[in-house]
């Protein structure tokens, strides 16, 4: 699984394997290990509950954050084998502001199919 972090909104992109994981009802993480023998967890796990009974959940604390979706909607996910398909949904994180969550399951490309472009940034000469 990959994380991203962009303004109000937590992307998780997993592979097929991982949909699979968690449709089998398994959870799926990626631990970064920090300075200090830390670790911050990104956790999704499937829940049996509907979406409309409380089967989404977030929760966060200073080491990580736990994404609960209906295991109903994951099902849905991995209909087709050549494009990525995506579940979101907004969590209230005070009176005014949201945040997005987007899930998305990659198609099952080939690595050759795939366009990566990398950019290293130059450091400066002092």
């Amino acid at each position: 699984m990959d994380v991203r972090f962009s303004g109000q909104a937590l992307y998780c992109q997993i592979s097929r394997a991982e949909l699979e994981r968690l449709v089998s009802g398994r959870a799926v993480d990626l631990v970064v290990a920090l300075p200090r023998h830390h670790a911050f967890r990104v956790s999704v796990r499937p829940s049996p509950m509907s979406a409309d009974r409380g089967g989404w959940q977030l929760d966060s604390d200073p080491t990580g954050l736990w994404l609960t979706i209906p295991r109903s909607e994951l099902e849905q996910l991995g209909q087709t084998t050549t494009f990525a398909e995506r579940l979101m949904r907004d969590f209230p994180v005070s009176a005014t502001e949201q945040l997005q969550v987007i899930l998305e399951a990659e198609p099952e490309a080939q690595p050759e199919d795939r366009s990566v472009i990398e950019i290293t940034p130059t450091t400066p000469s002092e």
